[in-house]
């Protein structure tokens, strides 16, 4: 299966390790990447499912909602307070690369406002955009639980989104009509987690 990187590191840990004791014969690999990227890998048959973030468009996909992302600005402690997008004027984004929803949202946020980052900066990885931020090299967008589990969280600063750019649904997709007894069970198995939280 396939997972955002902030999914697989903090929303996916406690499903995977109930899913292999209930499951042990099932072999579960993870790979990670943008939801572009993932929904591609589905759709040419590289990987059975995968956990995305909305926007996406692919009519050829069944899925479920399972997780909800409240999605923050994250700028360097020194960086002065943001309440709206010119606030960051043309500063540097940090971000994965094209095919981010995450940045496709921080994106169109300036956008609107007819604000330009003077360039964007791709990592492959939050660890590092969230260091890149601390250091002071620009902003980012990240889910409020990277932050959490960051090691370099404390460095940086967080502001609210509007809620139509913060608020971002996770879901678990499938090439449509597509069965078989593992996707089932993980999908059995995210249904149980669901109603535990």
């Amino acid at each position: 299966i396939g997972a955002l990187e902030s999914t697989a590191a903090t929303r996916l840990p406690p499903i995977l390790a109930r899913f292999h004791r209930r499951y042990p014969a099932v072999g579960l690999e993870l790979v990670t990447g943008t939801t572009g990227a993932l929904i591609a890998k589905v759709m040419n048959h590289e990987i059975e499912a995968a956990f995305v973030a909305e926007p996406f468009t692919a009519d050829a996909l069944e899925g479920d909602p399972v997780f909800c992302e409240e999605l923050v600005l994250i700028t360097p402690r020194s960086f002065r307070k943001v309440k709206t997008p010119r606030d960051i004027g043309r500063t540097t984004l940090i971000a994965f690369a094209a095919g981010c929803s995450y940045r496709r949202r921080l994106e169109a946020w300036l956008g609107d406002a007819q604000v330009v980052p003077e360039r964007v900066m791709e990592f492959g990885s939050y660890h590092a955009i969230v260091a890149c931020v601390a250091a002071g090299a620009g902003i980012a967008i990240v889910p409020r639980s990277v932050i959490r589990v960051s090691l370099a969280g404390s460095g940086v600063a967080t502001s609210s989104l509007p809620p139509a750019v913060a608020k971002a649904r996770t879901v678990f997709v499938w090439r449509r009509g597509h069965h078989s007894m593992a996707l089932d069970a993980m999908r059995a198995e995210l249904r149980r987690s669901m109603r535990r939280s």
